[in-house]
């Protein structure tokens, strides 16, 4: 069996860099707007390979107006002091599993390289005998945030 051990968000709405450490059973609480749709529509895309904003935000019913534009610029409402609008940067979701069956960890995700003209380019990626550091979560590079199991 795979399971989910760490999500790593970069870039993605309001989260600049966050780790989030993922146990056997999860519960995901906090008020109104603190992230729990973000994180499960960006699960949705790295497990579903899917980027259509149809199903973002789903526990708001036929309400949602998010976006998958929205979240890579963290566009959600003007005046955000978020915003990436106008910039050139790179969004990455990576989830790092255990396969208990190989006895190996890996890391599957997304990147997404935007510009500053609105364009992007989108890159699915899988690496094995890799995992997600905490370490380098405040290092400049994203390319950083992975590491050979060897290593």
């Amino acid at each position: 069996m795979k399971s989910l051990k760490k999500i790593l968000l970069v870039n993605w709405l309001y989260f600049s860099r966050q780790l989030i450490e993922v146990g056997d059973i999860n519960f995901l609480t906090g008020k109104n707007g603190a992230g729990k749709s973000t994180v499960i529509d960006a699960l949705q895309i790295v497990l579903l390979g899917e980027t259509n904003a149809r199903n973002f935000n789903r526990a708001a019913n036929e309400k949602s107006q998010r976006t998958l534009d929205g979240y890579l610029r963290a566009d959600m409402h003007d005046n955000n002091p978020y915003s990436r609008r106008g910039k050139d940067f790179s969004s990455y979701i990576a989830c790092e599993f255990w396969d208990d069956v190989e006895g190996t960890q890996f890391v599957t995700g997304i990147v997404f390289d935007c510009r500053s003209d609105s364009s992007r380019q989108e890159r699915f990626f899988s690496m094995t005998a890799c995992f997600l550091k905490t370490a380098s979560l405040s290092m400049a590079k994203p390319s950083t945030f992975l590491r050979s199991a060897r290593s």
